[in-house]
């Protein structure tokens, strides 16, 4: 990993693109399985979509022609994260199917708080007061946009709040696994074990006929996901986590639109208030990287 200032700065840049793009597309797949899952039961709906994306990653791994990279698949540290990602995947689509998604995207916007405070204390990462300020800036806009103690706090919400804690130590334990591991095979990873573990719940509770509108919106959101993957985990493995992570704030105004879009869903002033916070708290991560970086370099 790089470490002149000039060079950490870069690899922040281009880490923060890659997570601000993952953000957008994995938004555009919450709305097409939640659509999807109305008609279907849920581990099917997870099932299905997770059999298109593991081809689609699988279909990206041959054309990188890293084919023999695959057992890599296993490896211990892989397979750990894949298991973070089973976790996180479950609990927070089993909350988005039964709470507005703008509301489950808000939740899972409480990530970056909780990922710093895992680099600091599983990384050794270090946190400057400006970083760690604008995270903890980020998660009150979040409270701002949930509200915990309004009436709208279900057992879904806290399900969700679950998934945003599995979910962020899946993103800091991508940093433990070794450089050698190609990005394009930890999600193939990823892909392929929630889609074996969604696929073997579904055969035990029985199967549903499936409808060719909820095929082609399973099929689309598996290509929304399958890149959303991919630019996640190369975020991950570049930038520093204190700084890459505020960058998931950015799903927030797709999630929004998005949600008044398709189910006329519009939040209110409060709401978009605290939505508003979140995206400046992002956006400030990387002005003072880029800010602290050349105050090094001028040193």
């Amino acid at each position: 990993m790089n470490t002149t200032p000039h060079a950490r700065w870069r690899d922040n840049r281009r880490g923060a693109l890659a997570m601000s793009a993952a953000m957008a597309l994995i938004t555009v797949n919450d709305s097409l399985i939640k659509l999807a899952s109305q008609g279907l039961p849920a581990a099917e709906t997870i099932g299905i979509r997770g059999a298109f994306a593991t081809l689609w990653v699988l279909a990206a791994v041959l054309a990188a022609r890293q084919g023999r990279q695959l057992p890599h698949a296993l490896e211990r540290r892989t397979a750990g994260r894949a298991a973070l990602d089973v976790g996180g995947t479950f609990t927070y689509l089993y909350a988005l199917f039964h709470m507005p998604l703008a509301d489950a995207v808000a939740i899972n916007m409480g990530a970056p708080l909780i990922m710093v405070l895992f680099a600091v204390l599983f990384l050794r990462e270090p946190v400057r007061w400006p970083r760690l300020a604008a995270v903890l800036a980020g998660f009150a806009g979040m409270l701002l946009v949930v509200r915990p103690g309004g009436g709208a706090f279900t057992w879904w919400t806290a399900l969700c709040l679950v998934a945003t804690v599995l979910n962020a130590a899946r993103d800091v334990y991508t940093r433990q696994i070794p450089p050698r591991v190609p990005s394009v095979i930890v999600s193939f990873a990823a892909a392929g074990t929630i889609t074996a573990t969604a696929l073997s719940v579904t055969t035990a509770q029985g199967w549903q006929p499936v409808s060719a509108t909820e095929l082609t919106l399973l099929a689309a959101a598996s290509a929304f996901l399958a890149a959303s993957y991919f630019l996640t985990i190369v975020a991950m493995r570049l930038a520093d986590v204190s700084v890459v992570s505020g960058f998931r704030y950015s799903a927030l105004p797709a999630a929004a639109l998005l949600g008044w879009l398709i189910w006329g869903y519009l939040p209110d002033a409060i709401s978009a208030a605290g939505m508003a916070v979140l995206a400046a708290a992002g956006l400030y991560l990387l002005r003072h990287e880029r800010a602290h970086a050349g105050g090094a370099e001028a040193t």
